[in-house]
């Protein structure tokens, strides 16, 4: 059973949150500051910290940066309210898996929760054969079912571990953002559904393949695919993901860690990006985007 660390002084937001947590049957850790927080994860390491921003002793940002010395094992989600997306990606830079805006915690939460829990998993059974596989290059190909992304990733995370190539917190900071880019790709690219001021949850991406899929007008819609190319040698990581669709392009997502930022899905999605890869191509004739992670030893 998962067990979460989360960190707020707010008694209303720890208890909205646990909430969330517990009903997915995980195990919640509660602490006010990130100086309780440390001497938490020094009682007992968790399987993820999720902490608010601004907090007294030590605030969100600090505890990321502090991790990273003793704990960089463990990923950590920060929970900001609008008008901190300097610090969101501040964050994001020092080492946060991910971030969200506390009006979407009831919505992005539990699904975050779930992939890095899993992303985790895949990346410790695989340590085993640590420096056993020494490239890799594959192509994969994905019709519009939204379960098989987060396998999907897994899959790559495995073969990264194998290949001994970055740290683990890497593997998973870059997991997340190879899983937005490929969500985009089949709700907002192919299925061109607009992208909207609420983050749409996976069941509700599921809910909405489902119905388009029983509606036989829409065939050319549903059978578009999305193209993953993966190319991992020792020298660098390079992920290329293309659809078929016209949808938004992430070309046109604000600013990352501007105020439109937050009220625009892919915002967040190109703060994850451009914070943990060290190239992001955008093609702007296509739907093509080009992550780049370099690699040293």
């Amino acid at each position: 059973m998962p067990n979460i660390l989360v960190v707020d002084d707010s008694a209303t937001q720890i208890a909205m949150i646990s909430s969330v947590l517990q009903q997915q049957g995980l195990t919640v850790r509660t602490a006010a500051n990130g100086r309780e927080a440390l001497a938490s994860l020094r009682e007992d390491t968790p399987d993820l910290v999720i902490t608010d921003m601004q907090m007294p002793e030590m605030n969100g940002v600090e505890l990321i940066r502090a991790m990273r010395t003793d704990f960089s094992l463990v990923p950590a989600v920060l929970v900001t309210a609008f008008g901190n997306e300097d610090l969101a990606a501040e964050a994001l830079g020092v080492g946060a898996a991910n971030y969200i805006s506390k009006d979407h915690v009831g919505i992005l939460l539990p699904d975050i929760v779930a992939r890095m829990t899993s992303f985790a998993q895949a990346n410790a059974q695989s340590l085993y054969l640590k420096g056993a596989l020494t490239r890799s290059s594959f192509e994969f190909v994905l019709d519009c079912s939204i379960e098989r992304i987060t396998p999907l990733v897994s899959l790559i995370i495995r073969l990264l571990a194998s290949m001994n190539v970055l740290h683990t917190s890497q593997r998973i900071r870059m997991a997340e953002a190879l899983d937005y880019l490929i969500f985009h790709s089949i709700i907002h690219g192919n299925f061109e559904v607009p992208v909207r001021s609420t983050p749409m949850s996976i069941d509700d991406a599921r809910a909405l393949v489902t119905e388009k899929l029983g509606d036989p007008s829409l065939r050319t819609i549903t059978e578009r695919i999305v193209t993953i190319q993966l190319d991992v040698t020792s020298q660098e990581a390079r992920f290329t993901v293309a659809h078929e669709g016209p949808g938004q392009p992430i070309l046109h997502a604000p600013m990352p860690g501007t105020p439109q930022s937050f009220s625009d899905e892919r915002g967040r999605g190109m703060l994850l990006m451009t914070s943990v890869m060290d190239e992001v191509f955008v093609d702007a004739h296509s739907s093509k985007v080009t992550l780049v992670k370099y690699i040293s030893r």
